[in-house]
């Protein structure tokens, strides 16, 4: 059968902790702060330690990823978050409590109005909240996203799990503030597997031919090196001849690089490749750690297309660690009978009716009676 070893060392580099904060009161008020995703830099610490302590954890909005966007893609260029603080605004001792992504659009004849952000790189858009904090900090996004924007404007979050607690968390917070949550799900599409029996098959084809092994980066070095294997892979098959390989894109590698390096100093980033003797053959990246992880990117030398060498590495990976789930974009398992995909929810003014007050009943009586007493006189008929 198939032998899956692991390309064994030490980690690198790892980021210097700052001292832990005291934790704040819960009654600490919470306020906003809108800034560009590019100048975040400097808050990299805050928003790690607030990844670490988040109602849903997401790789997809870790520094390590948001930040390498920002720096290399062009569609991140314009991209903002709000920051959500808890404590005094000029105090060293702020705890940050929640990030969502966001960006403004710029109006010519009218105010600018604040909107979500979304881009198909974000395979989960759920926003960071810390876990002890997400009513209030969720309550004051509404309220600064409602001073942001037009009344008739509406703000989405793309890529959320409906049975999340997040999703769950914000229908009730919304509901006490006057905000509807509509929902949209997306158009989940399942990697189409060969059964078990062309899995045998080709596992047994691959080994007449040489030694199989599933070899994962456990180190920066080796992580590295797997990166540019999935690359060279990708541009040696069609998307290469066309033009479109991630290699012949200087921004999208430059992105791939920067983001599975950082990514991989938290342990967020997973790259697997499959070996036949001395020639990869496939290379998988997956971004998340604990029980599911997300299928980033994928590809299979061409020369093997007949045997299938993507989907069996997957299916080597998910035997190596059967309690791991490794979710498609859209949110559906690649492993499992789920078809609920993720979706995404859209957040709209509710329309504010006006409290009757007994004065406006005592008026409007008298105007019904004054009506009643004093009708006027209907205009005589002459015979």
């Amino acid at each position: 059968m198939s032998v899956i070893t692991a390309l064994a060392a030490t980690d690198g580099s790892a980021t210097a902790a700052l001292p832990p904060l005291p934790p704040p009161h819960l009654d600490a008020a919470i306020y906003s702060e809108l800034r560009a995703l590019g100048a975040c830099e400097s808050i990299r610490q805050e928003w790690v330690d607030l990844a670490s302590r988040a109602l849903e954890a997401n790789p997809c909005l870790e520094p390590g990823f948001a930040l390498a966007a920002a720096q290399h893609l062009v569609s991140f260029r314009d991209a903002e978050v709000m920051l959500l603080w808890q404590g005094d605004p000029q105090s060293e001792r702020r705890r940050l409590v929640g990030l969502v992504p966001c960006r403004t659009r710029r109006l010519l004849l009218a105010p600018d109005t604040l909107e979500g952000f979304a881009d198909p790189r974000l395979l989960n858009g759920t926003p960071l909240l810390d876990r002890t904090f997400a009513a209030p900090a969720l309550a004051a996004f509404l309220r600064s996203w409602r001073g942001r924007s037009h009344a008739a404007e509406a703000f989405s979050l793309s890529g959320i799990d409906p049975a999340g607690a997040f999703a769950t968390t914000l229908a009730r917070v919304a509901d006490g503030h006057g905000v509807a949550v509509g929902w949209r799900p997306l158009v989940g599409r399942r990697l189409e597997l060969p059964p078990t029996a062309r899995f045998a098959v080709s596992d047994e084809v691959l080994r007449d031919k040489g030694r199989l092994i599933l070899a994962e980066a456990t180190n920066q070095a080796d992580r590295r090196d797997a990166v540019e294997i999935m690359l060279a892979i990708e541009a040696s098959g069609s998307r290469g001849k066309a033009g479109k390989a991630t290699l012949q894109n200087t921004r999208e590698v430059g992105f791939l690089r920067c983001m599975s390096r950082d990514l991989g100093r938290q342990k967020l980033c997973r790259i697997a490749v499959l070996v036949l003797d001395d020639r990869p053959i496939a290379a998988a990246l997956t971004l998340g750690k604990g029980a599911s992880c997300w299928l980033y990117h994928g590809v299979g030398d061409e020369t093997f297309a007949a045997l299938e060498p993507l989907p069996m590495l997957l299916a080597m990976m998910r035997k190596a660690q059967p309690s791991r789930e490794i979710l498609l974009p859209g949110g559906l398992p690649l492993f499992g009978a789920r078809n609920e995909a993720f979706g995404t929810i859209r957040l709209t003014r509710r329309p504010q009716q006006r409290v009757r007050r007994p004065a406006d009943l005592a008026a409007r009586m008298r105007e019904r009676i004054a009506g009643a007493l004093f009708r006027p006189r209907p205009a005589a008929v002459d015979g």
